[in-house]
């Protein structure tokens, strides 16, 4: 528990002699702001009033105790200011020459500061004390619900203050790093779930990607079929609900809406930090209505000099759609790792050049960057019998040894 004691300085004889005296009323807190937006240590800053005697040649200063056991607070972080003086009833800024902290000192073995505060006069000070303290901590986690066509859903953001500090705080201005600051109560060893935000209506892509070398093959009957994974794809950004904030990382509980007004729970992910204008995915599961094979079609190696030499292959994707819409499979390639399996691992990204042979109908992009490719494959709904769409990419990586 930390409290505030008042230190009056005694006199004796021809002599002051300070003494650490101990009121039996506290000074409570009048205002408490707690701010949430560092990972390890989080700045709690409160106002008190504490009463002040006037400083004399006879009497000395005051002496104002901050102390507290069971509680991890940072000594190093903890600062005292003056900021305001009662004046009839009121509160008034400082004047100069009213009030003044001589210096602070350190009492041995103890988790105490004693400052040492001149006064010109008796009276009611406002002070504020700021610190920083371990164990009170925030974390996000998030509530996706999907409408039952799969178009935009509505996301809540949800705010977890986790209170093992060793001290209570009452009623606070809690700040969580971003947006406006609203008032708790936030109590000793308490856990507290606050909604935060709510958007509305966010529009959402559901993808489907083919990662051979992330995701691996597809069961023992399938060696050449890898796993195709689902997810749900937003923008952090304006024009969509978003885009005020980044989003922080957290858990993701996704649902869904049927058809008869109640609600699927579909999964659980764990977004990550998504700045603004950049996009979350939400992992839903594996596809079990599109598989897509891979296969090498060509393979070709062209010396150029001495060890040195172009790998020119030609990639060859079987893609079933057994959905009753089209899909739109992005199949991501890993140049860095296709380079090591036919020479060394390049020191950067590998260095490739498209060829002819690519299926005009596979759109490629490289946002994720050069080395990691996606093709975009559009395929159409299944028709009574299931038939299979065969892509092509067509490339050449230069300069391996």
């Amino acid at each position: 528990m930390r409290r505030f004691l008042l230190l009056f300085l005694l006199a004796l004889l021809a002599r002051p002699v300070a003494a650490r005296v101990k009121l039996a009323a506290l000074p409570r807190r009048e205002r408490v702001e707690i701010r949430l937006d560092h990972g390890r240590f989080t700045l709690v800053e409160e106002e008190r009033i504490v009463p002040l005697l006037q400083s004399t040649d006879r009497r000395g200063n005051n002496r104002v105790d901050f102390s507290w056991a069971n509680t991890r607070i940072d000594k190093n972080s903890i600062q005292f200011r003056p900021i305001a003086i009662r004046d009839q009833g009121r509160f008034r800024p400082l004047r100069d020459g009213e009030v003044k902290v001589i210096n602070v000192s350190y009492p041995p073995n103890e988790n105490a500061l004693v400052w040492e505060v001149f006064s010109a006069k008796a009276c009611a000070l406002k002070v504020r004390v700021s610190y920083l303290i371990s164990n009170l901590t925030r974390r996000f986690a998030y509530r996706a619900l999907a409408n039952n066509d799969e178009t935009h859903l509505t996301l809540r953001k949800y705010l977890r203050i986790s209170n093992w500090s060793g001290e209570g705080f009452g009623e606070a201005g809690v700040w969580a790093g971003f947006g406006p600051t609203f008032r708790r109560k936030i109590g000793n060893q308490q856990d507290l779930k606050l909604l935060i935000q709510r958007f509305e209506r966010v529009p959402i892509k559901k993808t489907f990607t083919f990662d051979w070398y992330t995701y691996g093959a597809l069961n023992p009957a399938k060696p050449l079929a890898s796993k195709v994974r689902l997810h749900y794809e937003l923008q952090n950004r304006r024009k969509d609900g978003l885009g005020a904030y980044p989003l922080q990382p957290g858990k993701v509980r996704i649902f869904i809406e049927d058809k008869r007004g109640g609600e699927a729970f579909l999964g659980e992910d764990w977004a990550r930090l998504t700045p603004i204008d950049d996009k979350m995915r939400l992992f839903l599961g594996e596809a079990r209505d599109v598989i897509c094979t891979r296969t090498i079609k060509s393979n070709q190696r062209h010396r150029v000099h001495g060890n040195l030499f172009h790998q020119e292959l030609v990639l060859r994707y079987e893609i079933e759609n057994y959905k009753k819409t089209p899909v739109t499979l992005d199949i991501v390639e890993r140049m860095n790792r296709i380079a090591q399996q036919y020479g060394r691992a390049p020191k950067g990204g590998a260095e490739w050049i498209g060829g002819e042979q690519t299926t005009p109908a596979l759109r490629i992009t490289t946002e994720r960057g050069h080395a990691l490719p996606v093709l975009h494959a559009t395929v159409p709904a299944a028709g009574e019998k299931p038939q299979k769409h065969v892509f092509e990419f067509h490339f050449t990586i230069k300069n391996l040894w």
